[in-house]
């Protein structure tokens, strides 16, 4: 390895370590410990206290994998949460929480942040793997808004990422299938490659039918979340929203360009996001998190191998 690459990894692992923390300590304000209490009293569960670094959660869309971790059936998010349903789409992360909590309702919010932490790692990781193999491109999968946010929120974003890259990495079934059970936006990245494509979608699609048959209440998306390309950005301009704009342009041009349908079809979804999406900056990037990850591949982008293993060993083989 050269000295460059030697240099590349260390500000690599010193861009997400100290950014990680960075976010993660302006995202939480000093009062979080006391939405803790708020969301314990609203949603009926007592985590203990947990204090201010591991109250992200209570802050957002995290309280719902908190109620995942308690009941991973979902009946405590059926009984507490309006759009259950949708909510439940992305249990993934609430599994794992569920895991490494070993079921102790005072251990979930560590066990979640634990989580989280994980998968921000093990994304430095693959990115620093793949470098040798798609270039400096590889940084992007670290360089993306949504692993940061995801982190500092508790919510599910480093993960699928993570399985994101697994699945374009590798052709790797089995991260399509846990992208799908977790972050099932993200597996619009797959189109066109369909044997982890359609096992990501027949997973994601067992979840759906989970929420609308068993939960109770029957709606699987809030209203708002998509709209006609470009309306939304009108409506709800912000300087974020526009960047994440000229984002999937350029995308759309790109994939157009190569005929990549996956990026054709991804940056429409970016383009089509509604008011309930973009009328916060930092759910729109989170939602579009899946955009830096196919630049780092490239478009067109074909795995050198058909297993997971092939993107911790560099293997070639076909």
């Amino acid at each position: 390895m050269s000295s460059r690459h030697r240099l590349e990894i260390v500000l690599a692992a010193a861009v997400v370590l100290l950014g990680a923390l960075w976010v993660r300590a302006i995202y939480v304000p000093s009062f979080a410990d006391r939405h803790v209490a708020a969301s314990e009293e609203r949603y009926h569960f007592d985590v203990g206290e947990p204090g201010e670094w591991f109250s992200a959660w209570s802050l957002g869309d995290g309280q719902a994998y908190v109620l995942i971790a308690l009941d991973p059936t979902g009946q405590k998010l059926d009984e507490e949460v309006k759009i259950s349903a949708y909510r439940f789409t992305r249990a993934g992360y609430g599994w794992a929480g569920w895991v490494f909590s070993l079921g102790k309702s005072e251990a979930i919010p560590y066990a979640l942040a634990l989580v989280g932490a994980l998968a921000v790692i093990a994304n430095l990781v693959f990115a620093t793997l793949l470098r040798g193999r798609i270039g400096p491109r590889a940084w992007l999968l670290i360089l993306n808004p949504a692993l940061y946010v995801g982190f500092a929120g508790d919510t599910s974003e480093p993960l699928g990422l993570l399985f994101l890259t697994l699945a374009l990495g590798s052709a790797s079934w089995v991260a399509a299938v846990l992208l799908g059970v977790t972050r099932p936006t993200y597996l619009v990245a797959l189109w066109g490659r369909w044997k982890t494509f359609l096992p990501g979608v027949a997973a994601a699609a067992l979840l759906v039918a989970y929420g609308v048959f068993v939960l109770r209440p029957r709606v699987i998306a809030p209203g708002g979340g998509l709209a006609l390309p470009f309306v939304a950005y009108f409506q709800q301009w912000s300087i974020w929203g526009v960047l994440l704009a000229i984002a999937a342009l350029g995308t759309l041009a790109f994939g157009l360009r190569a005929r990549d349908w996956a990026w054709v079809l991804g940056s429409a979804l970016v383009l089509c996001f509604g008011i309930e999406v973009l009328a916060n900056p930092v759910n729109a990037w989170r939602t579009a998190g899946f955009l830096p990850v196919m630049w780092a591949f490239g478009p067109g982008y074909v795995p050198a191998a058909v297993s997971a293993s092939s993107v911790v060993t560099g293997s070639t083989e076909t």
